[in-house]
């Protein structure tokens, strides 16, 4: 086996465990910092005992060269306890095999702790360090060397073999050092990316909760506006009414707590009673607004699975959206009708209003598309996903200027 070839062998025996701790790091990015030190410590000392255990070296005195890559990533770490651990292995190994040059050994990893003391520790200066630490190696080697070639201890392999076995070992300090590097940089670059999207998340989340808390507030300012406290019928009518808004409120506070999630309780529910009592809460702001409310909805019982909460949020976003779309005349209407269709029901809200031309309609499920001055873009949004959790969908049709007609379609609950 050539020396390259021998080369060769304890280099992976150094990679191996650092690729494996850069897995490791990739795959488990949460883990604390303390734990991501214990797993680099255990790495190194790995990387050591694998070489010096188990390394083919070919009578190549100097190839204890690369017991000291490890050493070396342990001071550019800051890994103390990893420095001394492998600093007095190492210091061992030579003295077991090469016990006449003992005091040069210690005397040389005494410079790399001192200089580490100056440049790392004090400045955080990796970079010089890294090269300092190779030209002491490279000098001391030199001298390891010649005091052997005195002893007639080495084994004579070339001066070209020996320049091309240290030029090798540079070689490999920097491209463990880069792969280290670079393999921390993607994955926090990575983590940075995923702390971006949740920070969107939480932005999203309350874009929503501001958009969809404003609904039920404009609600109760609507009531409270035409509410005649000497008016019994007044209190007996909208109270209920505002109570029940004030209800929904705090339900999407609720609910909206957790921001990953959009929670859906569903129950049996009359979608036709749904639906009336939709229209019972929003005629009287309709009156207000002098649009005709027409209703074509059923006495026939409908069931579905759904979140009543949910889906009346759904279709009150829906009216209004058409009641902010209506510039009010006395032909200004709002129509509700529903359709069966083999196990679906197809419900249509459709209004007489300024519409949506062709180029919004394209985005109009866009998440922060609004054409309003102080929309959020995401009402359609959140009734979309409220819909899609039902297992249904919400088709949008309109002609600018005339009309717009959004059909909501809902699977029926199996008999």
């Amino acid at each position: 086996m050539s020396f390259i070839e021998n080369f060769t062998l304890n280099a992976i025996y150094i990679l191996f465990p650092l690729i494996l701790y850069l897995f490791y790091f990739a795959y488990n990015k949460a883990f604390e910092k303390d734990v991501q030190n214990i797993i680099l410590d255990f790495c190194l000392l790995t990387s050591f005992y694998l070489t010096s255990r188990f390394g083919i070296f070919s009578n190549i005195q100097i190839s204890i060269l690369v017991f000291n890559i490890p050493l070396l990533i342990a001071y550019l770490y800051k890994r103390d306890l990893s420095v001394l651990i492998l600093s007095v292995s190492i210091i061992i190994y030579y003295y077991q095999s090469y016990f006449a040059l003992f005091l040069i050994f210690i005397v040389e990893y005494l410079i790399y702790y001192f200089v580490y003391l100056k440049i790392v520790k004090k400045d955080n200066n990796q970079n010089l360090y890294i090269f300092i630490f190779i030209m002491i190696k490279m000098l001391f080697t030199f001298v390891f060397v010649f005091l052997l070639v005195q002893k007639g201890l080495y084994v004579n392999i070339g001066f070209f073999k020996f320049v091309v076995y240290l030029i090798l070992f540079i070689i490999l300090i920097y491209f463990v050092i880069y792969l280290l590097r670079k393999g921390e940089k993607i994955v926090k670059l990575e983590m940075t990316l995923k702390e971006l999207q949740k920070e969107k998340q939480i932005r999203t989340s309350l874009f929503k909760i501001t958009h969809e808390i404003k609904n039920p507030i404009a609600v109760c300012k609507g009531y409270l506006d035409m509410f005649d406290v000497n008016d019994l019928k007044h209190s007996r009518k909208y109270i209920p009414i505002i109570r029940s808004e004030i209800n929904r409120t705090l339900l999407l506070l609720q609910d909206f707590l957790d921001c990953n999630h959009l929670k859906i309780n569903k129950d049996i529910l009359d979608i036709n009673l749904l639906l009336e009592d939709v229209g019972d809460e929003c005629v009287p702001l309709l009156e207000s607004r002098m649009i005709n409310y027409i209703s074509h909805i059923d006495d026939d019982e409908l069931y579905i699975e759904g979140d009543y909460e949910r889906l009346k949020q759904v279709f009150i976003n829906i009216i209004k959206n058409s009641i902010e779309a209506i510039n009010t005349s006395d032909n200004s209407y709002i129509e509700i009708d529903t359709k069966l269709e083999e196990n679906n029901i197809h419900i249509f809200i459709e209004d007489n209003g300024t519409g949506i031309s062709p180029e919004d309609l394209e985005k109009i499920c866009n998440p922060f598309y609004t054409t309003k001055k102080n929309g959020t873009g995401l009402g359609i949004t959140l009734s979309t996903e409220i819909i899609e959790a039902h297992g249904g969908k919400i088709i949008y049709t309109s002609k600018l200027g005339e009309w717009t007609n959004v059909e909501v379609i809902l699977p029926l609950k199996n008999s």
